[in-house]
């Protein structure tokens, strides 16, 4: 399945869910079950549509491992592209463009997520380690905004009073204990992944946000005073935290905070509102679940919903409208080379087999043998793009008959003959010495044909195997 593809429906997911956790369940107590709940939305956002992915990779190596048929066979139809000194391709198409934009600016922010953590990593080493009431901590003097991120614990002994100290004490062990740096990392990768969807930043913040409530309600279960509790908060507020993915005893909105802490628990009855979750899980599942099926039966139907039997060999064999020729040009003009394969030189011919219906339209688009997943793939989508054909037929009557197409995928070579004829024909590749060069069925000199002009070339035909040796066949527009 295509990225985008997968990523839009990522991101569909979590909007969604952030819509339904915004409405049922943001102001509950129930923090703990908050907490599973928007970690689970992560996760299920991320994985439900591979669900589809997987089939659907094994699907596509299974039929480049297809055997090889009797059918139709046509010769060979070069599909050339030039490949620019570079190594780029010159074509470009706007969802090369939009992933390439996605992938630098998802870069720039996990670059910076990976200072943040070099930062915090070397303040933690810099830093003096001592035990306060049992807990090991790192003082550093100097610092602002006392931290945690993951088994450490950073502050200024200096600046707090002893009760002050017990207090962010408790508030950042529960941060340590219950591991809330997992859910800061987890949130902040998946805010680069769906970097371009606000609402993915929105459930980091519920996230964070979740996580303080969770660290409060411990400090103020281990016998603190509310009151006081919340005046150190106001006394740190202004206090600018260390970075984005500790665990900070000062954080913004901290009315939220304060307004929470002396909210009235939320009834044990409304727990029933979580299952709410499943069916929008299940809607998500069948939304995934119905492209795939949609898109399997449409290949099953081609496949089942005609009986009739399909020849190998018939009297006349398929055409396409306006023969070889035609079907050079259809291939040349229609043909974009992946830029994948430019750029790793690869080339060669796939074979791609298809049923030419009495109709004439294609169906049942197979690779026998392929080279790259990406020619593979743009050779299926050539031969799906294809008009009706002239169908064959046996005893005069039109049947389905089987046609296989081999389409010789080649690079421009730098060093020959560079030129390209209305047609849109390009000779690749180095010449052998041995090679006979045939013009309009005339042999003719190498120094002869270099001298041809390429807009006055009608086709090119490379014969390998002919009993004279390597032929290059050019018939010019002159005798057509």
């Amino acid at each position: 399945m295509d990225f985008l593809i997968y990523l839009m429906k990522v991101n569909v997911a979590i909007i969604l869910f952030y819509g339904f956790y915004r409405l049922f369940f943001r102001q509950d107590t129930f923090f703990t079950g908050k907490r599973i709940t928007l970690l689970s939305i992560l996760l299920v956002s991320l994985l439900y549509p591979l669900a589809q992915i997987v089939p659907e990779a094994i699907a596509e190596y299974q039929a480049i491992k297809l055997p090889v048929n009797f059918s139709y066979l046509s010769p060979e139809v070069y599909a050339t592209s030039e490949i620019t000194p570079a190594g780029v391709s010159l074509r470009a198409d706007w969802p090369t463009a939009l992933l390439a934009m996605y992938i630098l600016a998802a870069g720039i922010l996990l670059v910076r997520m990976l200072l943040q953590i070099g930062s915090i990593l070397y303040q933690i080493i810099r830093t003096q380690t001592i035990e306060i009431q049992g807990i090991k901590i790192h003082n550093c003097p100097g610092l602002q905004s006392p931290f945690s991120f993951f088994s450490w614990i950073v502050l200024n002994v200096n600046q707090y009073t002893e009760s002050e100290c017990y207090e962010i004490l408790s508030h950042e062990e529960t941060h340590v204990r219950q591991l809330h740096s997992v859910d800061m990392l987890l949130s902040e990768l998946v805010c680069i992944f769906c970097w371009f969807n606000p609402f993915v930043w929105l459930m980091k913040q519920e996230i964070r946000l979740n996580l303080e409530y969770l660290a409060d309600r411990s400090v103020l279960q281990s016998g603190c005073e509310a009151e006081h509790y919340q005046i150190h908060l106001l006394r740190l507020s202004y206090h600018k935290a260390a970075t984005k993915l500790t665990n900070n005893f000062n954080v913004s909105l901290l009315k939220k905070r304060i307004f929470m802490m002396n909210k009235k628990e939320t009834s044990k009855r409304s727990v029933w509102k979580y299952a709410l979750l499943m069916p929008v899980v299940g809607a998500l599942v069948f939304f995934n679940g119905t492209l795939k099926t949609q898109a399997q039966t449409v290949t099953k139907q081609e496949k089942t919903e005609n009986p009739e039997p399909v020849f190998s060999h018939v009297e006349t064999p398929p055409r396409f409208p306006g023969g070889e020729k035609a079907l050079l040009k259809f291939l040349q003009d229609n043909m974009v080379y992946p830029e994948v394969a430019q750029e790793q030189a690869i080339q060669g011919r796939v074979n791609v087999r298809f049923i030419v219906e009495k109709t004439g339209e294609i169906t049942d688009v197979q690779i026998l043998s392929g080279v790259d997943p990406s020619l593979d793939k743009e050779a299926i989508r050539l031969v799906k793009k294809m008009p009706k054909w002239t169908p064959g037929e046996q005893n005069g009557n039109v049947v389905r008959v089987y046609y296989t197409l081999p389409i010789v995928f080649k690079l421009k070579s730098q060093s020959f003959f560079e030129g390209q004829s209305s047609a849109g024909v390009i000779i690749r590749g180095d010449i052998p010495d041995d090679v006979i060069f045939e013009v309009d069925g005339k042999v003719v000199s190498k120094a002869e044909f270099d001298k041809l002009n390429p807009d006055n070339i009608e086709s090119v035909a490379v014969i390998k195997d002919s009993p004279e040796g390597p032929r290059i066949k050019i018939t010019t527009k002159k005798q057509k």
